[in-house]
C-alpha cells in the first residue's frame, strides 16, 4: 500500500494547485461562466476536508479523502469534456487547467476502495459496477 506521508504530499500538491488557480484567475469570460462555476464548485466538493486530513493520523481517512479527490477529478474531466470542450480560463482550455492535477495514486486508491468494500470501481462510467444488478 502507498505509504501514508506519499497520500499526503500528492494531497498537499492538490491544494497548492488549486491555490495556484485561484491566484492566477484574471477575469472570468462571460461565456464561460457556466464551466467555471462548474469548475470551481466542483473543487470545493474535491478539496473539502482536504486541510483536517493532512494534519490527522487517520490513515483510513486519508485513503477514502484520496480515493474521492480521484474519482471527483475524473468525473469533473469528464464533465468538462462533454458539456464544456471549448470554456476556457485565461487563454487556456479548462480541460487543459484541470490536468495539472495529480493523479499519481488514482489506481491505487481505486484498487484500495474496492478492496475495502468488495465493490468494483467502473472507470468508464464513473459508476460502480454490481453484478446482480446488470440486466
Amino acid at each position: 500500500m502507498i505509504e501514508k506521508q506519499l497520500l499526503k504530499e500528492e494531497l498537499a500538491q492538490a491544494l497548492t494547485t488549486h491555490i495556484r488557480l485561484l491566484k492566477d484567475v484574471e477575469e472570468f469570460e462571460s461565456e464561460h461562466t457556466d464551466a467555471l462555476s462548474f469548475m470551481m464548485r466542483s473543487f470545493g466538493f474535491m478539496l473539502d476536508g482536504a486541510p483536517g486530513t493532512l494534519v490527522s493520523e487517520d490513515e483510513e481517512a486519508l485513503h477514502y479523502m484520496m480515493f474521492q479527490y480521484y474519482s471527483l477529478l475524473t468525473e469533473l474531466k469528464y464533465n468538462l469534456i462533454l458539456n464544456f470542450p471549448y470554456s476556457q480560463l485565461n487563454g487556456r482550455k479548462v480541460i487543459d487547467v484541470v490536468d495539472q492535477f495529480p493523479i499519481t495514486y488514482e489506481k491505487e486508491m481505486k484498487h484500495w476502495w474496492e478492496a475495502m468494500t468488495g465493490l468494483d470501481v467502473e472507470e468508464t462510467k464513473q459508476t460502480i459496477a454490481i453484478k446482480e444488478l446488470e440486466y
